[in-house]
């Protein structure tokens, strides 16, 4: 009985890790989650809502002000004793007494004051903080885009690395059986004295050579599997079912739609240009230093003696003007700094230009390049497998030696290995096209935003 709980316990343990039993998981779905989950986008999606809330308080600069001031204050001073009694409305002629005017008794004040301000022109200070604030937003929102695209370029990544090694593992499995089969060949074969045992003791070599790669093909796997959930963030050792994403060349676009392409759709290009837009602004602010500033108060003061006294209050109205006359030269000093910081913009811009444009041609010849190791690839993988039937059937009828036949097994081994990585490496290199004409994982992004509604 305990055998057979052991047994059934070790089956259905098993069964739980068998690809059946497991959720499925999809490209879509793992992109889906990445940016979810992924504590990179976690973080762009708190520097977006950062920055909007920027934006409302760069809007704020235009609203008034009101602040109340709460004050307690207990002097003889002639001046402060003086003001407190008319401020409370509690001055009589016989305060005019020059001996109580010098020397007063101590005096309570209890003093509110309500002051509302209203900005009216600050040097341009609030216009450029709500343009360079709204600029910020545009920066943050393509920021996201940008993380984003590298975030889902890293999970396709992870993703075709985890489905190459599961089929090395599935391949080395393969060669494994084949192994085994034809050692049990050539132990037949020497039971009957056809061949010497040196073809025997090769093919046993072979078959535990192959069993020590798939030990680590299967650990390889693991090790993907736990990097795929790590670039959607979640725990990793979840284990998956996954779906198969083929390669097949559809695409026939030149060099210079995809130039195009990165020229309208590249992230890095505008953020670059937002940034030069705000040193515009940060120029024409220093320039506004020159102009004078105009603002509107208010202030409402109560004083009394005792909390329990009802006193004065009073009403006041100002506006105000300021303006610098000189500043040591400050002033002329940032005009020229602005101005540096504007032509140092421009020329960053001219910069990620070129880079974008020489990524997207390495990118390009890179696509182009795997497809045709693609290609060279598959037609070598039809010939190591004829040339493994041939020489099968020529061993059967004692025709060729076991190191032919365990050549031609290391052959169709090998080339189904690097068939399979030429696959995937070609699925990436069009995956990094995409992402350097920045349309990479487009659909998914604006579904994500209008669910979201982050941008």
């Amino acid at each position: 009985m305990l055998v057979l709980i052991i047994s059934v316990t070790a089956s259905a343990s098993q069964a739980d890790d068998s690809p059946s039993s497991l959720p499925v998981l999809t490209l879509p779905s793992a992109f889906e989650q990445a940016l979810e989950k992924n504590p990179v986008m976690q973080q762009a999606r708190a520097s977006v809502r950062k920055a909007g809330a920027q934006v409302r308080q760069a809007v704020s600069a235009f609203l008034p002000k009101l602040n109340v001031d709460l004050g307690y204050s207990h002097s003889d001073n002639p001046v402060m004793v003086f003001s407190n009694k008319l401020n409370q409305a509690d001055f009589t002629p016989s305060d005019f007494d020059v001996d109580r005017l010098n020397n007063p008794d101590y005096r309570d004040n209890w003093q509110y004051k309500f002051v509302l301000i209203q900005p009216i022109f600050n040097q341009g200070r609030e216009y450029i903080g709500y343009k360079t604030s709204k600029l910020a937003r545009s920066i943050a929102d393509l920021g996201y885009t940008q993380t984003a695209q590298s975030v889902l370029f890293m999970v396709e990544q992870a993703y075709c690395q985890a489905l190459l090694a599961r089929e090395k593992v599935d391949v080395l499995h393969l060669a494994f059986e084949t192994a085994k089969h034809h050692e049990m060949l050539a132990r037949k074969r020497y039971q009957v004295g056809l061949v010497l045992k040196s073809d025997l003791l090769g093919a046993m070599v072979y078959k535990t050579k192959v069993e020590r790669q798939l030990f680590k093909a299967e650990s390889d796997y693991r090790i993907a599997m736990a990097a795929l959930n790590s670039a959607m963030g979640i725990e990793q050792s979840t284990r998956w079912d996954m779906e198969p994403v083929n390669f097949e060349d559809n695409s026939g676009n030149s060099l210079s739609y995809w130039l195009k392409t990165a020229q309208k759709h590249r992230p890095e290009y505008y953020i670059a240009k937002r940034q030069q837009e705000i040193t515009e602004y940060a120029h024409r602010q220093a320039l506004f230093r020159f102009l004078p500033s105009f603002n509107l108060a208010g202030i409402y003061e109560g004083d009394r003696q005792n909390l329990a006294y009802f006193g004065g209050d009073s009403w006041s109205l100002m506006a105000t003007m300021s303006m610098n006359l000189f500043n040591g030269f400050g002033d002329v000093a940032a005009v020229s700094a602005a101005d540096a910081d504007r032509k140092r913009a421009a020329a960053r811009l001219r910069q990620v230009e070129q880079q974008i444009e020489l990524q997207v041609r390495q990118a390009f010849f890179r696509f182009q390049t795997a497809k045709k190791q693609l290609r060279v690839a598959r037609a070598a993988v039809k010939q190591a497998k004829e040339g493994q039937k041939i020489l099968r059937n020529r061993y059967s009828n004692g025709l060729a030696l076991m190191v032919e036949l365990l050549a031609a097994d290391t052959s169709v081994k090998e080339t189904m290995l690097e068939e399979a990585a030429a696959r995937f490496d070609a699925r990436l290199a069009w995956s990094e096209l995409r992402r350097m004409a920045g349309v990479l994982g487009r659909e998914i992004l604006n579904k994500s935003e209008d669910n979201n509604g982050q941008h």
